[in-house]
Formats: C-alpha cells, sequence, structure tokens
C-alpha cells in the first residue's frame, strides 16, 4: 500500500511539475542514492505531504486547546501546514545536489594524489584492471576508491570489459575532471598508447594545479587573517575602552543596557558569538583534502 502511495504521488509530481522534478534525475544517478527516480519523487511527495497534514492537525489541535478561535486556528495550521510541505519538500530536492557536490568536492581534492599512485602501480606494467583493483582496497582515496570498486565490480560481477566498466563509471560520476580522466584511460588504452606515460603526465599536472590551488588558499588565509585582527581583536578592544572610559565619566545607558551589562554582553557572548561564525566561515571556505 505505502508504495503504491508513493508511486501514485511520483506520478503526478511528473505530471504536473516535471520541471521542477526533472533536473534530479541526473543528481540521483550520479550520486548512488540506490532508487528509481520515480520512487524519489514519489516518496518526497508523498512525506512532504504527511508532514503538512500532521502539522495542520498538531496545530489546530493544540490552538483548540488553548483557546483560540476555530478560524483562526485553521488559517494558522494551514499555514504553517504549507510551510512544512515546502520544508520537507525542498530538503528531499536539495539533498541528491548536496550528495553530488561532496562527492565531486572529494573526488578532485584526491585525485592527485590517487593519479600519482596509479601512475607509480603502472610503472610496473600492470594491467588496468589491477591498477583500479589496487585503489579499490585504499579507503584514503575516498570517492575515488568508490569508484573504483564500481569499475572492479562491473568487471567481477557483471562480466564488463575493462573499456566498457571505465566508461559506465565515466558517465555516472559527478565530477567533471575524473570524468575526463578516465575516458582519457579507455583512449589510451584503445589505441595502444603508453598508459604509464599518460598517468605520469596527469599526475604532474594535477599536482601542479592542486598546488596552485594550495597557494591561492594561503594567501586569502592571510587576507582573512587581517581582517580578524581588524574586526574581531582590534575593534572590540577599542570599543571596550572607550566604554570604560564613559562608564567612569558619567552614567550612561546603551539600548536600555548600563554600559557595565552591555560590556559584559559584548565581551561575554557577542565576542565569542563572532568567534565562532568566523571559525565556520574557515572551515567552509578551505579546500577538502
Amino acid at each position: 500500500m505505502h508504495r503504491k502511495l508513493v508511486r501514485y504521488f511520483g506520478r503526478i509530481g511528473l505530471k504536473y511539475i516535471p520541471s521542477y522534478f526533472e533536473p534530479l534525475k541526473e543528481a540521483i544517478i550520479k550520486s548512488n542514492l540506490n532508487i528509481l527516480f520515480e520512487l524519489y519523487v514519489g516518496r518526497m511527495l508523498f512525506i512532504s505531504f504527511l508532514s503538512s497534514v500532521s502539522v495542520l492537525i498538531s496545530i489546530v489541535i493544540a490552538f483548540v486547546i488553548l483557546g483560540i478561535p476555530f478560524l483562526f486556528s485553521v488559517i494558522g495550521g494551514l499555514i504553517l501546514a504549507v510551510l512544512a510541505f515546502l520544508m520537507v519538500l525542498i530538503t528531499y530536492h536539495s539533498y541528491p545536489l548536496h550528495i553530488l557536490s561532496s562527492k565531486k568536492t572529494n573526488l578532485e581534492a584526491n585525485m592527485p594524489f590517487a593519479i600519482n599512485h596509479m601512475a607509480a602501480i603502472a610503472s610496473s606494467g600492470v594491467q588496468p584492471f589491477l591498477i583500479f583493483k589496487l585503489l579499490s582496497i585504499i579507503p584514503e582515496y575516498g570517492e575515488i576508491t568508490n569508484e573504483s570498486r564500481r569499475i572492479v565490480r562491473n568487471i567481477e560481477i557483471f562480466g564488463m570489459d575493462i573499456i566498457t566498466s571505465i566508461k559506465n563509471v565515466a558517465n555516472r560520476t559527478p565530477s567533471d575532471q575524473f570524468h575526463h580522466f578516465l575516458l582519457g584511460i579507455t583512449s589510451t588504452v584503445e589505441t595502444g598508447g603508453d598508459l604509464k606515460k599518460y598517468l605520469e603526465e596527469k599526475a604532474k599536472d594535477a599536482l601542479f594545479d592542486y598546488s596552485i590551488k594550495r597557494e591561492k588558499y594561503i594567501q586569502t588565509l592571510s587576507m582573512y587573517a587581517d581582517i580578524y585582527t581588524t574586526v574581531l581583536i582590534a575593534a572590540p578592544l577599542f570599543l571596550i575602552t572607550i566604554l570604560s572610559i564613559m562608564s567612569m565619566i558619567f552614567e550612561s545607558n546603551i539600548l536600555g543596557m548600563s554600559i557595565n551589562t552591555a560590556m559584559k554582553l559584548g565581551a561575554y557572548v557577542l565576542i565569542p558569538f563572532l568567534n565562532i561564525l568566523f571559525i565556520l566561515f574557515i572551515n567552509y571556505t578551505q579546500p577538502k583534502t
């Protein structure tokens, strides 16, 4: 019954608002969520609908118990139900895109080191399958390890040849850089080129790009350090000094608070809060390695 309802909601969503859901199709495939696109859309709409109905009933009952007129209870419940529906819908809609973005970042961050490792393995003259087989057991390479496992799985379980397997994974990977890298391997193998040389060149290029990105980030950190020193160290000290002098000269209020209270609020609440925001900003903007 539940699966039928999910499929029904999925058909309705794809029929009446396909422009909202269709962009998710490729994201669901490439993020490897192991669920059919139609089922995901149906689950998204079904859970959003259940959430909105639950919120509507709960709010109406709560408002009536609190003595609020029934009409206002219904109106308030409907507004909150719509908000709940939209929140769940947006969360479900953004989840595959978030997974896709995280995998892409992880792939591109690990590429310089994984390709360098692949070049070292290829120098011993092993076949491409063994290169990916070895990568598939090294968890430190993150999503590249997972993609290597899929290549190995396609060959060992589904019986694909190495070229077909690599192309299959290349067409499903969220990273354009990794996509072109895998297709480069297939082209080299198909044309009888020197795979070792190809991997060495790609490793050199990837490490060079990595060092450039790191150098740029270090320069950006230097700018952030100047901003931090000015805004979160010098400015608060200057402000506290001024407020201390004001409190000794005359009695005054700031936004209805005494100067001493405002100073304590700034020192124990505002400045720590701004520092936490700055740390989160640095953590969010740093390159993922």
